[in-house]
């Protein structure tokens, strides 16, 4: 459990920083979203293959908790840089 905590708060932090370096400087932001967006597809594309793989979840919750974390990251330094 702890570690899926660490997982979804390092994602969060990623995704914090990634927002408030790219909306600070408001230099790279189209090529920062789509990076982030490209990011977000293919922890989407990943989950697929997880899902199917019988036994232990683990990888698949990594990837839930990552996505979440970085898209609530993003989301929430979007509404601070409105």
């Amino acid at each position: 459990m702890s570690l899926l905590l660490i997982v979804l708060l390092g994602a969060f932090v990623l995704g914090n920083a990634i927002g408030t370096l790219t909306g600070a400087r408001a230099f790279l932001d189209p090529v920062a979203a789509l990076l982030c967006v490209v990011l977000i597809e293919i922890a989407i594309r990943l989950r697929g293959p997880l899902r199917r793989r019988p036994g232990d979840r683990l990888g698949l919750e990594l990837v839930d908790m990552t996505r979440m974390g970085f898209s609530y990251g993003l989301l929430l330094e979007g509404f601070k840089l409105l």
